[in-house]
């Protein structure tokens, strides 16, 4: 149903009598300094994609490579521990995984869902469509600012609360917001997936940088000179397809950082009865209107100060 012929944040198979299965896998280097918060942070990106196809996970598959030589089973066990947490807490079951003997640390999960409902996936925007993204931007430059020991215990709260945080309710959100697309924002940035989405049709996303919220800290690190390796090749890859002026160029660039475990990005219809406010308080989430979809233009992404 969804698979390389179509690529997606996940493959969907039909395995009969109605049961669709979500499948997607993922996991990377240590992204922050705990190993405990590391392992949860592996653990909520890794379920992320199949929030993001409209799935409910049920069980995983842990990934990990470890320098045995050079970093203690102590440390691993508390990364275990922290990925463990999570998938409790989404209630996916860990039924086993696979580990091997690797220079640099690395954990993850191979994860299994079923999808009930619809199936969402990222290239169906919709003219006249709201954009809405769950989670604030800035993980990346955050996470570079740890690596350099410059960011705040507060900062390392704020960046390690929002990556740590399920999808499971930005999920709920689509649905009540009767979602045309869903991605989730990672690796490639805002930007970055925002084109995913686009892809070859006809039109073109108006981005509100007002309403786009944003991490505290993360904007002071990047005007400190902090900015990943591959937050920059995002932004270079993005540029032919974004309008924007020289004065918003530090925001687009914060628009362009590589997110872990970052919030969804839907594509909604324009519904005034539809109370963003309600939903947002009876889910105990945030929700942010960035944007909206337009035939302006072919194929862009359209930077604007405000609405």
């Amino acid at each position: 149903m969804v698979g390389l012929d179509s690529p997606d944040d996940g493959g969907v198979i039909d395995i009969g009598n109605g049961i669709r299965v979500v499948q997607t896998v993922d996991f990377f280097t240590p992204i922050l300094d705990n190993p405990f918060d590391w392992g949860k942070v592996a653990a909520a990106n890794a379920l992320s994609d199949i929030y993001a196809m409209g799935g409910t996970p049920i069980s995983s598959l842990q990934l990990v490579s470890w320098p045995r030589e050079d970093l203690s089973f102590e440390i691993l066990s508390e990364v275990l521990k922290g990925g463990l947490e999570i998938m409790q807490s989404a209630g996916c079951n860990i039924i086993g995984g696979h580990s091997i003997d690797d220079k640099e640390p690395k954990y993850g999960f191979a994860v299994t869902g079923i999808i009930n409902d619809a199936i969402y996936k990222k290239r169906n925007l919709q003219v006249g469509d709201k954009l809405f993204l769950t989670k604030p931007l800035g993980s990346g430059i955050i996470s570079s600012a740890i690596k350099k020991n410059i960011a705040s215990e507060k900062a390392i709260s704020e960046v390690t609360e929002v990556m740590t945080a399920l999808n499971d309710k930005a999920l709920e959100a689509a649905k009540e917001l009767n979602a045309n697309a869903i991605t989730d924002v990672t690796g490639f940035g805002l930007l970055g997936h925002l084109i995913e989405m686009i892809g070859d049709s006809e039109v073109t996303v108006n981005i509100y940088l007002d309403n786009v919220p944003v991490i505290e800290h993360a904007k002071e690190y990047l005007n400190n000179g902090v900015y990943p390796s591959g937050s920059k090749r995002n932004f270079d890859s993005a540029k032919e397809n974004i309008i924007y002026s020289d004065d918003q160029e530090s925001f687009v660039k914060i628009l362009s950082d590589a997110q872990t475990s970052g919030g969804l990005l839907i594509s909604a219809p324009n519904d005034n009865s539809i109370d963003l406010d309600d939903i947002s308080d009876r889910l105990g989430l945030n929700i942010w209107e960035i944007g909206d979809i337009v035939s302006r233009y072919k194929n862009k992404v359209n930077i604007i100060n405000s609405k």
